[in-house]
C-alpha cells in the first residue's frame, strides 16, 4: 500500500474493496483499518521504535530503526507461488 502517502493509491483502493468484499465488511472500514495500522506505523518508526506487526498466517513485518522488512510465512509462500497475480502483486512491494 502507499505508505505515508496522503491517501491510497487507484491499485491501493482495488485492493480495500476485494478485501471488503472478501470479508463482508464496508470497504470504508477496511480503509480506516489500513490507514490507522499505517499511521501507527509511521509514528513507530519516526520516533525509532522497533515493533513488529504480525499478520496471522501470512508473516511478520519487522521494524528496527529505519530497517524494515516482510518475512512471509511458509505457506503463504506456496501458496502465492500457484497464482501468479499474487506472486506478482508481492514482488511490485
Amino acid at each position: 500500500l502507499g505508505v505515508f502517502s496522503t491517501g491510497l493509491s487507484k491499485a491501493d483502493e482495488l485492493v480495500c474493496a476485494e478485501v471488503a468484499l472478501h470479508l463482508h465488511k464496508p470497504k470504508a472500514t477496511v480503509r480506516m483499518c489500513i490507514e490507522a495500522t499505517l499511521k501507527i506505523c509511521e509514528w513507530a518508526l519516526s520516533s525509532g521504535q522497533n515493533f513488529d506487526f504480525v499478520f496471522k498466517d501470512i508473516g511478520i513485518l519487522v521494524c528496527r530503526g529505519n530497517h524494515v522488512v516482510m518475512r512471509f510465512f511458509e505457506d503463504l509462500v506456496r501458496k502465492v507461488a500457484q497464482s501468479q497475480y499474487l506472486a506478482e502483486g508481492l514482488l511490485q512491494v
